[in-house]
Parts: structure tokens; C-alpha cells; sequence
């Protein structure tokens, strides 16, 4: 062997290691990589089920702590009514002022915690306008929090009482305005909620027609759909009585009221459309699944025929070999 072959057969031999070296290389960063993007998942959906549960723990606590207030708003209020007639006598002291003091501040912390609920429910909406909804709600709870300072330093009967005007003005205020900027987000989610809801629509419609044309009775399917589109139309018409009342510049209780009559009626149509909605979609389950083991069966049909009349044709040439061998050797005899 030259040593041209030898040289060339050694280059062979560290190539052939050197290119076993990249691909096993190759193999553990590849191996890496997909430890490392199922590592990333596995956070990725720790990180959202941790975000998941702060925002439920979140708001467990400004229910709780807007439950609180509310007790002790109202164990306050019971206490001032039991002295309130002394202080219309002015037979009262500084016991009676102090029962007066920690009632009008318990109404203020019951406001306070009621505004940063919907400030919270806002937050969570990200709808049109929330940003300065938000801020707005901020302006109230600071004028609030100044009220409960002023009642601090109230000193007799006349300062309890301008204070408890003051807080009464700024809470009629806040009452009216978070009650519109409330309705206005839920009207707006309800809205988009309707939007998708005639996409979903018109593909039950095409499916439906879809099952009809392979000879499947769908009445009741089409029925339950006419039902569920006629729900999601009144849902809408009342939304849209809602939003106009909603973003009225002045606004008064009543309208609120007709306001959230419809918001409400709205939802408790868009309710009993969602059951319709799933009673839909499990029956087309059960015609999609029958469906599929109809083209099964078929399919499995379709190959036991194949295969029989391969085999016939098998036995059929077999047989006409042996007719052919058996006449040649007639022949040859002959």
C-alpha cells in the first residue's frame, strides 16, 4: 500500500471520528435545548398558575376586607342610632362624640374599600377607557381619606356635622360615577362576548347544514340553534338600552336602575344561551363520533373485500398454473 493510501486512510479515520464527535455534539445540544424549552414550559405554567393564584387571593381579600367594613359600618351605625337623639337634645359628651367620630370613619373605610374593589374589577377588565376610570377612582379615595383627617379633628357637634356633609356629597358623587364606569366595562365585555358569539353562530349553522346533506334529521339541532341566536339578539338589544343609559352625561339613580335591570337581563340571557350552547355542541360530539366509526366500519369493510379478492385471484392463477403444467405433461406423454 502507497503511502498516499496511508495518509488518505488515516484522514478518513479522523474524519469519520470528528464527524462522530459533531453529530454526538450536535445530539447533546439538541437534547439540552429541548430540556431547556421544557424546563421554560414547566416555569412558564408555574408562573401563570402562581399568577392565577395571587389574582384569586387577591381578590378573596378585597372581598373579605370590603366584608369587614361593612360589619363594622354597620355595628357602628347601630351605635350611633342609639344616641343619636341625645345629640338632637345636646345632651351628649365626649363619648357620644367619640361613637359619632368612629361612625362617620367606618362609613368612610366601607366606601373606601367598596371603591377599591371596582378599581381592582377595573383593572382586570382592560377595557376602553379603564386607565382613566382608574385614576378617577384614585381622586375619590384621596377626598375621602381627607373627610376622615377633617373628622379627626372634629371638635363638637357642628364639625361632625359639616364633616358628615361633606362625606355624604363626595359619596353620592362616587356612588353615581362608579356605578356608570362599572356598567359601561360590563357592557363593553358583554359586547365583545356577543360579537363572538354570531362567528360561533354561523359555523354551528354550516355544520349543521353539513350533518342535513349526509342525510342526518337535524330539526331539533336547527331549533336550538334559532333559540340560542334569538337569545343572543335580545341579550344585545338590552346591552345596547344599557350602554346608552350608562353614558348619559347626567345620569339619575332611576336610569341607573333601568340601566342595571337590562345589564342584568342581558347576562341572564347570555346564561341560558351558553347551556344551549353546550347542549349543541354535544350532540354534534355524538354525530361526529358516529360518524367516525361509520368511515371505520367502511374502511374496515372496504379492506376485508380487498384482501378476499386478492386472495381469489391468487387461488384463481394458481389454478390455471396447474391446468397448464397438467396439459403440457399430457402433452409430452402423448
Amino acid at each position: 500500500m502507497s503511502t498516499a493510501a496511508l495518509a488518505g486512510n488515516g484522514a478518513g479515520a479522523s474524519n469519520d471520528a470528528k464527524n462522530g464527535k459533531t453529530i454526538e455534539t450536535l445530539q447533546k445540544q439538541e437534547l439540552v435545548k429541548e430540556k431547556i424549552q421544557a424546563r421554560n414550559q414547566t416555569e412558564y405554567g408555574t408562573l401563570e398558575r402562581e399568577q392565577l393564584r395571587e389574582k384569586a387571593q387577591e381578590r378573596t381579600q378585597l372581598k373579605e376586607q370590603l366584608k369587614v367594613q361593612k360589619s363594622n359600618y354597620q355595628s357602628s351605625k347601630k351605635n350611633f342610632l342609639a344616641i343619636r337623639k341625645q345629640l338632637r337634645s345636646g345632651d351628649y359628651g365626649d363619648k357620644e362624640l367619640g361613637i359619632t367620630r368612629e361612625y362617620l370613619n367606618s362609613s368612610i373605610d366601607y366606601m373606601i374599600a367598596h371603591l377599591e374593589r371596582v378599581q381592582y374589577n377595573l383593572e382586570q377588565s382592560n377595557g376602553d377607557g379603564t386607565e382613566a376610570k382608574i385614576a378617577a377612582i384614585e381622586d375619590r379615595i384621596i377626598q375621602l381619606q381627607e373627610e376622615k383627617n377633617s373628622i379627626g379633628k372634629a371638635e363638637d357637634l357642628e364639625d361632625f356635622a359639616n364633616a358628615t356633609e361633606s362625606v355624604r356629597g363626595v359619596w353620592n358623587n362616587v356612588k353615581n360615577r362608579t356605578a356608570v364606569d362599572t356598567g359601561q366595562t360590563a357592557c363593553e365585555s358583554l359586547d365583545k362576548f356577543v360579537n363572538k358569539s354570531e362567528a360561533i353562530s354561523l359555523k354551528l349553522e354550516n355544520e349543521i347544514e353539513s350533518l342535513n346533506k349526509t342525510g342526518v334529521d337535524t330539526p331539533e339541532l336547527e331549533a336550538k340553534l334559532a333559540n340560542y341566536n334569538a337569545l343572543i339578539d335580545s341579550a344585545r338589544e338590552n346591552n345596547e338600552a344599557a350602554q346608552k343609559i350608562y353614558n348619559k352625561e347626567d345620569v339619575t339613580q332611576e336610569e341607573l336602575q333601568n340601566a342595571d335591570n337590562d345589564l342584568q337581563s342581558a347576562l341572564n340571557e347570555i346564561k341560558e344561551a351558553n347551556k344551549i350552547l353546550k347542549e349543541i355542541f354535544g350532540e354534534l360530539k355524538q354525530y361526529r363520533s358516529e360518524e367516525t366509526n361509520r368511515i371505520r366500519a367502511r374502511n374496515s369493510v372496504g379492506t376485508e373485500f380487498t384482501d378476499t379478492e386478492t386472495s381469489s385471484e391468487g387461488e384463481t392463477n394458481r389454478s390455471s398454473g396447474n391446468e397448464s403444467e397438467n396439459s403440457s405433461e399430457d402433452e409430452l406423454e402423448n
